[in-house]
C-alpha cells in the first residue's frame, strides 16, 4: 500500500512532539505534513514532509525557518540557507547508521526513508534530533532572515491582518471576492476576509492564493502566541 499523509503523520507525531514540534493542520503549503517549533520567540522553524511520487513508501522532510509559518517560500531576497533537507546535515558515518541502500553509501546528497523498513521512523526522528542544531547553527542564518525585505514586509502584513480581524468580526458590508468558500485547516473565515482587506489596501497582488497564505499565516501566528 502506498504511504499517505495520514499514516506518515500518525507514525511520526509522537517522536516529533518529544522534540518540541507541534503539528499544524495544513493543506495550503506544498508540505505533505507540517510541524512547527518557535525559536527565540520570533522565528518559526517548520518541518515539512515530502512523500515520493515515484516510490510507494519513501519519505523525507525539510527544515524551513523564517518569520512566517508558511513552509517552503523561496525566491526574491529570501535566504537560500533557510530551506534544507534534514539529511543534508549528516556525516557519512551517520548516513550509514541511519539510512538504507544507496542513500547510506553517499557521502552527500538526498536522504529518504522507507516506511516499510523496521525502525525507519525511529531513525528519521534521530536524524531530525541531530540535524536541527546543525541547521540552526548555519552562519548568519537568523541575521539573513532579519535582513530580508520580503520577510519584513510580510511581517507587517500579518500585523495588519491581525488588527483587521477585529473589525471584520464586528461585521461589515464589503464584497469579498477571494475568500475560501469552505473552511480550510480549521481557520475562521474572518482571517481570510481580513487578509483580503489588507492586501487590497496595500495594492498588492490579490488572488485566492495570496489571501489564503496571508490569512492562514496570521491566524497561525495568533494561535501560537497563545500557547
Amino acid at each position: 500500500m502506498k504511504l499517505n499523509k495520514a499514516c506518515l503523520l500518525k507514525s511520526t507525531k509522537t517522536g516529533l512532539e518529544e522534540l518540541g514540534y507541534r503539528e499544524l493542520p495544513d493543506t495550503i503549503t506544498p508540505a505533505q505534513g507540517l510541524f512547527i517549533k518557535i525559536i527565540q520567540e520570533q522565528y518559526y522553524l517548520t518541518l515539512g514532509f515530502t512523500i515520493s511520487r515515484y516510490y510507494d513508501n519513501l519519505f523525507t522532510a525539510s527544515f524551513y525557518i523564517s518569520r512566517t509559518t508558511t513552509w517552503g517560500l523561496v525566491g526574491l531576497d529570501i535566504p537560500r540557507q533557510i530551506y534544507k533537507r534534514v539529511g543534508s546535515f549528516l556525516t557519512l558515518e551517520e548516513r550509514q547508521q541511519l539510512l538504507k541502500g544507496e542513500y547510506a553509501e553517499q557521502s552527500k546528497g538526498d536522504a529518504w526513508w522507507c516506511s516499510e523498513n523496521e525502525g525507519a521512523v525511529t531513525d528519521f526522528i534521530d536524524v531530525v534530533r541531530m540535524a536541527e542544531p546543525r541547521f540552526l547553527n548555519q552562519p548568519s542564518l537568523l541575521l539573513d532572515i532579519d535582513n530580508s525585505q520580503f520577510f519584513k514586509e510580510f511581517a507587517e502584513l500579518v500585523k495588519e491582518t491581525t488588527k483587521a480581524v477585529k473589525i471584520v468580526e464586528k461585521g461589515d458590508d464589503v464584497g469579498y471576492q477571494f475568500i475560501p468558500q469552505k473552511i480550510i485547516d480549521g481557520i475562521p473565515v474572518a482571517w481570510f476576509k481580513a487578509a483580503e482587506k489588507v492586501i487590497q489596501a496595500n495594492n498588492l497582488i490579490l488572488n485566492v492564493n495570496t489571501v489564503k497564505r496571508l490569512g492562514a499565516d496570521a491566524y497561525r501566528q495568533h494561535l501560537l502566541s497563545k500557547t
